[in-house]
């Protein structure tokens, strides 16, 4: 008597990946029910959807303009795409798409680039704002750098450095001064 086994939809997605990617095309394509080629073809499909393709996002951090914060560029596989705004919105960071005027929409533009997938948006948007985050980081660094000391900080590290120097100094010998005959 054998026991009936229940999988959990994740198991079930887990034994489906290793079928699809893993196992041998021909038991594939016997599992499947289907031919060699269908197999192949199966496995084809299967590693280009797992294969991610590279985000790289540059940001140029503005002054606020309401929600807008930034622009950026992206380079999507190798595909650079200029011009996302970096917007500041209820939810977070994000990256919308670049546009340009057009008068006869609503807006009175319309977008150059579609993404049509959420997880591409997402990772997108998630790249944007680590971006946006490391360019203010550099920036503040920078104004840091360049900042001149104020004059009270300058004047209390040259009294320290003074202090330091005075007590290094050996105290002189206390002699009887020399009088004149007057």
């Amino acid at each position: 008597m054998s026991k009936d086994v229940i999988l959990t939809p994740e198991q079930i997605a887990a034994e489906e990946r290793r079928w699809l990617l893993d196992a041998p095309i021909a038991e594939l394509a016997e599992v499947k029910g289907v031919t060699l080629d269908e197999a192949v073809k199966l496995r084809t499909d299967a590693v280009l959807q797992e294969a991610a393709v590279p985000i790289e996002v540059t940001v140029r951090p503005i002054e606020p303009q309401g929600k807008l914060i930034g622009f950026a560029s992206v380079n999507y596989g190798g595909v650079v795409i200029d011009d996302f705004k970096v917007v500041d919105g209820k939810n977070g960071i994000f990256l919308g798409a670049p546009s340009k005027p057009d008068p006869t929409s609503r807006t009175g533009y319309c977008s150059t680039v579609r993404i049509n997938d959420r997880a591409t948006q997402e990772r997108l948007n998630a790249a944007g704002a680590q971006a946006y985050h490391s360019a203010v980081e550099k920036l503040i660094a920078r104004a840091e750098a360049v900042r001149p000391t104020p004059i009270k900080e300058q004047m209390a590290q040259a009294a320290r450095e003074a202090g330091k120097e005075n007590a290094a100094r050996t105290a002189p010998a206390k002699k009887k001064e020399a009088r004149d005959d007057r």
